[in-house]
């Protein structure tokens, strides 16, 4: 027949379960285990008794603070309350708590600022803001940092450095300024792909079943946070292109570089193409006359707008020109006729190789 532990071995039990948590936090994981086989032997309910002592008392702390209106834990969630200010109060001047004791120095021990400053560099000054916010994820201290005004100051100036200090619509904050205002995201590409049938020669022996082709091309847009633009005009799919345009030196021969300004919702884009110099000395090599342009200019006026409720993710072209200037400085001027929608908008497509490194500080 089976008998009850008495209660002197209970609380015994009891002691050295706990005595065994102490250990295991320190780290000494032997010790631990021959203080919980102890308890086992002592009482094997012990575990379970111990985290139902737990949760009652717990149960009773949070009776007793809601019985006292003045007094506020430091998990209590209001509603109304700003989540910054929630996590401003709770923690003070401190950034992190260690969830145990630590031999080498926490990350806890670093001063605000020189996490702030270690966060400018996460974002660099290609404005990687979607790891600002990952980071942001990780605790209390975290979210406090990362939503550090100045942080948020310094991406708004790359983008609006005329009208930066116009934050009444957006009740001073610089983050919400960034989100609602139209941009352009720069830890990626905008591409647009383009598609049309081609008819193709007809046959001598039969002229009235010739052959149709399927032709398929893409126009790439990279944006730059410092007002730099490079667009490219390619047969090839994006895994060979977008890895090519995350600096100006990895491009391809056939980019266009180029600027762009924004001003509400339309974004206008000046690019330029390479002057044809290979061409020119072979024509002079052989004697042929040269008639290629000098210098072809394409200009656009692009709309930003949401994709699939994705901010700033769509751009639609409504001005497209493109402007010839031959040797003998002959200007033509080209402009196409988008009223029905016959330029198929650009997406934006992520490129993580863009984020896997910091070069600038923003």
């Amino acid at each position: 027949m089976d008998t009850m532990p008495t209660t002197s071995s209970e609380d015994d039990a009891k002691v050295l379960f706990r005595k065994g948590v102490d250990y295991e936090r320190e780290g000494f994981h032997y010790e631990a285990t021959r203080c919980y086989k102890r308890a086992l032997k002592l009482d094997p309910d012990v575990e379970k008794k111990i985290a139902d002592e737990e949760l009652v008392s717990r149960s009773m702390d949070t009776t007793d603070e809601n019985n006292v209106s003045n007094d506020k834990s430091e998990d209590e969630y209001d509603n109304k309350e700003d989540l910054f200010l929630r996590f401003q109060r709770i923690l003070g001047p401190l950034i992190c708590f260690p969830a145990r004791a630590q031999l080498t120095t926490h990350f806890s021990a670093l001063p605000p600022e020189l996490v702030i400053y270690i966060f400018r560099w996460v974002v660099s000054y290609d404005l990687d803001l979607r790891m600002l916010e990952q980071c942001a994820a990780v605790c209390r201290g975290w979210y406090l940092c990362a939503r550090d005004p100045e942080l948020w100051r310094r991406a708004c100036s790359k983008f609006w450095p005329s009208n930066v200090n116009d934050l009444v619509p957006y009740d001073g904050n610089w983050r919400q300024m960034f989100i609602e205002r139209p941009n352009v995201l720069t830890i990626g590409c905008y591409i647009c792909k383009i598609t049309y049938v081609r008819r193709g020669e007809e046959s001598f022996r039969d002229n009235t079943n010739g052959p149709s082709f399927q032709v398929v091309y893409y126009r790439y847009l990279r944006f730059f946070s410092d007002g730099r633009v490079l667009m490219v005009l390619s047969y090839n799919p994006p895994y060979k292109i977008v890895r090519k345009l995350q600096t100006r030196e990895k491009a391809p021969f056939n980019v266009s570089p180029g600027h762009y300004r924004l001003s509400g919702k339309q974004l206008f884009l000046t690019l330029d193409s390479e002057d044809k110099e290979r061409d020119r000395e072979f024509n002079r090599k052989y004697g042929w006359e040269d008639n290629t342009e000098r210098k072809t200019t394409y200009n656009m006026v692009l709309e930003i707008s949401k994709y699939k409720s994705k901010q700033n993710w769509k751009l639609q072209c409504i001005d497209y020109e493109i402007v010839y200037q031959s040797r003998v400085n002959k200007v033509k001027v080209t402009k196409y006729d988008l009223t029905n929608n016959r330029f198929p908008p650009f997406i934006f497509s992520r490129v993580k190789c863009y984020s896997n490194e910091s070069e600038r500080v923003l």
